[in-house]
């Protein structure tokens, strides 16, 4: 009881300080826009302060850098989302994450540079190309857009990384219940603790449930108990019999393709070869 309050905390921990990936965008996008405002808001001061003559479309048109933060954002998740199925390596990935950030920032560079040049051009004569723009204009501008998206590339990572977390938590709290089943044995109604049962076989009209207290008689079928227990460690061996994997002590081959599985009680339970592949596959993920 106390561990499952315990991850249900920590399930909650996450939730409440992880970032919703279209949450995280929607923060960017309003940041891109937020900083470009403040930038002509600036140059409406400065021009008021010095009495000088502020022309508004003539402003924007150099905020048309700030503005292309906006759909570049876009692009700095969709390139975090791709890397997720390129490679796991950490320093792979950090390689990869970097290579983002400079592409982002390089194209930032150029797309705003080309558009500021041809929008000036054709509505003010300016002559500025778009190289000119690039290497002298918006150079200054350099360091904040390569922080801009670094830091846009690690929120993505991290609202990546921050979902797995949620849920290999949820699917550990569902994959640990239920804790116990109840056994109709005749007129008595047991509550069976799951850890407790070694193995179930086929009993009809009836399955018998061997547990470490006795043996009970259950009304029900190998399938639907298999399907209420929900327990990774309880697998089929043989088309009458299911096993608790965390009880097995070995298993010793028939030298026909079927094995006898033995129990730490000395029990010995045939595994037949159809089943065989399961019960190596739980035993496998068991020791790793």
């Amino acid at each position: 009881m106390r561990k499952e309050v315990h991850q249900n905390t920590a399930n909650l921990f996450f939730k409440w300080f992880s970032l919703n990936n279209q949450r995280a965008k929607l923060l960017f996008v309003i940041a891109a826009l937020l900083i470009t405002l403040s930038f002509i808001f600036q140059d409406f001061l400065f021009s008021e302060i010095n009495s000088t003559n502020f022309n508004l479309s003539e402003v924007l048109l150099f905020k048309i850098f700030w503005l292309c933060f906006v759909p570049l954002t876009y692009l700095a998740f969709f390139l975090q989302k791709k890397l997720n199925g390129i490679s796991r390596k950490l320093f792979t990935r950090l390689i990869l994450l970097l290579a983002s950030v400079l592409i982002l920032s390089f194209l930032h560079m150029l797309i705003s540079s080309f558009i500021i040049s041809i929008a000036g051009n054709v509505w003010y004569n300016f002559q500025f190309t778009t190289w000119q723009l690039a290497t002298s204009k918006l150079v200054d501008y350099l360091g904040i857009t390569i922080l801009f998206y670094f830091l846009a590339i690690s929120v993505a990572e991290y609202t990546h990384l921050s979902t797995i977390k949620i849920n290999t938590l949820e699917k550990n709290n569902r994959t640990e219940k239920p804790k116990v089943i109840t056994v109709r044995d005749g007129k008595k109604v047991v509550i069976v603790k799951t850890s407790s049962i070694l193995w179930i076989k086929s009993d009809k009209p009836y399955i018998a449930i061997y547990t470490e207290e006795g043996k009970y008689l259950h009304n029900s079928s190998l399938r639907d108990v298999l399907k209420e227990l929900n327990d990774a460690n309880f697998v089929r061996i043989h088309r009458s019999t299911i096993v608790n994997v965390s009880k097995i002590d070995k298993l010793i081959s028939r030298l026909n393709g079927d094995y006898d599985v033995v129990m730490e009680s000395s029990q010995k339970l045939r595994l037949s070869r159809t089943y065989k592949n399961n019960l190596n596959d739980q035993l496998l993920s068991s020791s790793t």
